[in-house]
Parts: structure tokens; sequence; C-alpha cells
């Protein structure tokens, strides 16, 4: 390193430590931000350029980059999002929250040729805004966000790796395959946008039908399963009923382990899961209050109902010894767990019997 580039790289030691004083909190603000709106990402990733970096970078391009305390991206954050409607949706909260240099900032969807191949990206370059409670000397500093969708990101990751950067780069012969797996991703991408609107219309139509009464024959999912357990006044009854057991709070758990469960039992839709539900209510319940009587819980589970409904059959069924391992391998319990467990169904069914006979 010549003695110019020495003296140059003393601004980038006089710099840093405000870099990373201020990464923290620029990557709380996004993340803070991101759930506030709801918005779910992949991933928040943040870097600090190394004093080798800038280095090599001011060495290679010594016109464009004079002082490390020009260069814009010595902190970077990147925003990787499921969806490309997120992206603009998060620069929006950018704009909102930071102070955007539009000279700087790239919009490389909009400047990428329809012709051409590579990935689509925003680039903003920012800064934190002054009338706020951000100390002053990190308000100066200027940094870079990207947001991009997963399928961008494997892209440009892929590209990267490769070694090319630029359509310019590649050798004829293989522009046409670099072409067509950049399609691809940006065929899927729009996919995933239409599956999602596809889901949550058919959410919205299986709740409407559950409301009304007329989800009967709806087969059972994910979504039907999810909507059924909010919405039905007996399903949700039931759980309020087992959580009061324990004085706990009911917290929202996703069912979809459950979906093999009820399989198991021939519930294949939603009036076969509705009869289920009536018929062993007071048995899930009397078997909830032998586990949970004694016992006191901050939290239950949203699916504690289908948990002691599905009890209450295995015990009051005539389901062996093999069924019920069977059973239990579904929900990918190891072998030594699935006989526990099944021991206990026997045991239990042994003592429900004997009260069935001493009542009779």
């Amino acid at each position: 390193m010549d003695n110019l580039l020495e003296l140059r790289m003393t601004e980038y030691d006089d710099v840093i430590g405000n870099y990373r004083d201020m990464e923290p909190v620029v990557v709380s603000l996004l993340q803070e931000e991101l759930n506030n709106a709801g918005i779910r990402v992949m991933q928040v990733a943040h870097r600090i350029k190394t004093r080798e970096s800038v280095a090599e970078k001011m060495e290679r391009k010594p016109d464009k980059y004079t002082s490390p305390k020009k260069m814009t991206d010595l902190l970077g954050v990147r925003i990787i999002c499921y969806f490309n409607d997120q992206v603009d949706q998060i620069a929006e909260i950018v704009r909102e929250k930071l102070v955007v240099d539009p000279e700087n900032s790239v919009d490389k969807r909009k400047l990428l040729d329809p012709t051409a191949f590579g990935y689509l990206s925003l680039h903003f370059i920012c800064t934190l805004p002054k009338d706020s409670w951000y100390p002053e000397e990190i308000c100066d500093l200027k940094f870079e966000i990207q947001i991009r969708t997963v399928l961008q990101h494997t892209w440009a990751e892929i590209e990267h790796d490769l070694g090319y950067k630029t359509e310019f780069g590649i050798p004829r012969d293989l522009r046409r395959s670099f072409s067509r797996v950049a399609g691809l991703l940006e065929v899927a991408d729009d996919a995933f946008l239409r599956i999602r609107a596809s889901i949550k219309e058919y959410d919205r139509d299986v709740r409407d039908k559950i409301t009304n009464d007329k989800a009967g024959d709806m087969p059972l999912d994910l979504v039907t399963l999810r909507a059924y357990i909010e919405l039905s006044k007996t399903m949700q009854s039931l759980i309020h009923d087992i959580a009061a057991i324990s004085n706990s709070t009911v917290i929202e758990t996703s069912p979809e382990q459950y979906l093999r469960n009820l399989e198991f039992f021939n519930i294949h839709t939603l009036g076969e899961l509705s009869r289920f539900v009536h018929e062993g209510y007071e048995s899930a319940v009397k078997f909830a209050k032998k586990s949970l009587g004694d016992i006191q819980l901050d939290e239950v589970s949203s699916i504690i109902g289908l948990y002691y409904l599905c009890r209450a059959r295995l015990v009051q069924g005539d389901y062996n010894e093999r069924q019920l391992m069977v059973y239990y391998m579904m929900g990918e319990a190891t072998e030594n767990k699935a006989r526990r467990q099944t021991r206990m169904i026997l045991q239990s069914r042994d003592s429900w019997r004997k009260e069935e006979k001493n009542k009779d």
C-alpha cells in the first residue's frame, strides 16, 4: 500500500467507530418497522466494509474513490423478502423512516433492459433523520440498503459465484442459458404472488362458508382447519373449557400436525370434523381434567382441543397396539416415544373401561 493510500486510510480509522455505533441502530429500526407493518422477511443482513476491502476498492478505482468518507456503502444492509410486492412496501418504509439520497439511489428493476438478464434489486443510499433522538455524529453517515426477493438474491449470489457481473462478460454460447434461468426466476417470483393471492381468496371463501354454516363438504386442509378452529363456536368453547382447567391463556399454534392425525380417524371434511368435535367434546374435557387438574400452566396451545379430542378417541376406540404405534409414528415421534405413548393409551383405556363398568 503506497503512502498516499495509507494516508487516506487513516480517514477510515477515524470514522469506522461511528459506523459500528450506527449499525445496530439502523438494523433495529428496520426490523422494528418491518414488524410493525406485518412484513415477514427472510433476512435483514448487514455488514461493515473491512479496512482491507476499502483499501482494495480505492486502489482499484482511484479516480472514483478518493476517500473512505465519501463512500456510501461502508455500512450495507440487505433486506431479503419473500414476494415481489414486498419490495415496494419495504421501500416505502425506508422512504418514510430514513432520509434517502435520490441521486445515488438506484432502482435496478427500471434500469434493466427487457431483453437483458440480471437480478432486479432496489438500492437506497440513506442517512438517519437529524430531527430525531439519534446521536448527531452518526446522522451524517451514509449507508446503503438493498431490497430484493429470495429468488432475486439467489440469482445475484449464483451470478457472483460464477464470476459474471454483466451480460457482456458472458461467452456468447452461454448467454441463452443465462437468460433462460433469469427468466425462470422472474416467472417464479410472479407465480408465487399469484399463489399467495389465490390462498388469500380461498381463505376468505372458507371463512365465509364456515360463518354461514355451508362448509360441511369442504375438504380438510391447513386453511380450512385453521379457519374452523378460529370460527367454530363449539371448538372455541372446548379450547377455553380446557384452558380454564389450569387457568391458562390460549396462544395460537399452527394445527398442521393434526391433519395426518385426523386422517387416521377417517376425517376428511369440515362436516366430519364438526361431528368429531361434538361427539368427543365431553370426553375431551374429562380427559383434560385428569391430566391438567392439579397443574397450573401460564399458556396452552390453541390445538389443545384437537389433542384431547384425538386422545379421547384413541382411549375409547378399539385400536390395537400396532395401530396406536402407527398413529404416534405419524407425528414423527421416535419409536421409543411412540411406544411409551401407546402404553399410556392402553393403560388409560383399562382405567376408562373399569370406570364405565362401575357405572353400570
